[in-house]
């Protein structure tokens, strides 16, 4: 699957630049290069700067729940009420079940993250053939900004998903474990 995601990912890159080279031998340059008054591109770099911090603030909390989540998880784990509790269920399944969620999410990640550079070159190289330099910067800082945005938003889901794990994985699996480890102990017993 995670193979699927990058190579959906290489295949999409692939046709933006085929798209950008079809539409660069088809649009005729401008006449004149467009004029961008400086407030407007002051306030897109304003806005760029607001997005990038939203984004270094959201990995900044995403890394330190992680670390907390991790102590409490092993504090638990290693308890005398935490083994009791995680030998009733098949562990490996579980560790399984989220380590291949965050696989799929990496893929998604790094895949998205080449398709948005891209789709940014390839629409800054546009305008800028059409329109000019000063167009084509305001265009770059406004898709840098979008990017920051789009990298913000994708923190929040792994931060949401590091603060409430078991979303990752069907509780109707977790109880099937839990039901068939026991009736295996049970079975043991007799």
């Amino acid at each position: 699957m995670v193979r699927g995601i990058l190579w959906c990912g290489d295949v999409t890159v692939d046709r933006l630049k085929w798209g950008n080279d079809f539409l660069k031998k088809r649009l005729q340059p401008g006449e004149k290069n467009s004029q961008i008054s400086p407030q407007a591109m002051e306030r897109m770099k304003r806005v760029k700067n607001l997005t990038k911090m939203s984004e270094k603030v959201a990995l900044g909390i995403l890394s330190g729940v992680v670390k907390v989540s991790g102590f409490f998880t092993s504090s638990v784990v290693n308890s005398k009420p935490g083994k009791k509790f995680f030998s009733l269920l098949p562990g490996e399944i579980v560790l399984a079940s989220m380590d291949g969620f965050n696989k799929v999410c990496d893929a998604v990640e790094v895949a998205g993250r080449n398709v948005m550079s891209t789709s940014s070159v390839v629409t800054t190289g546009l305008v800028s053939h059409k329109y000019g330099e000063e167009a084509a910067q305001v265009t770059n800082e406004g898709l840098d900004a979008a990017g920051h945005a789009i990298g913000t938003a994708w923190t929040v889901f792994k931060l949401r998903k590091a603060l409430n794990p078991k979303s990752v994985i069907k509780p109707t699996t977790l109880a099937k474990a839990a039901a068939r480890a026991s009736s295996a102990e049970l079975k043991a017993k007799k």
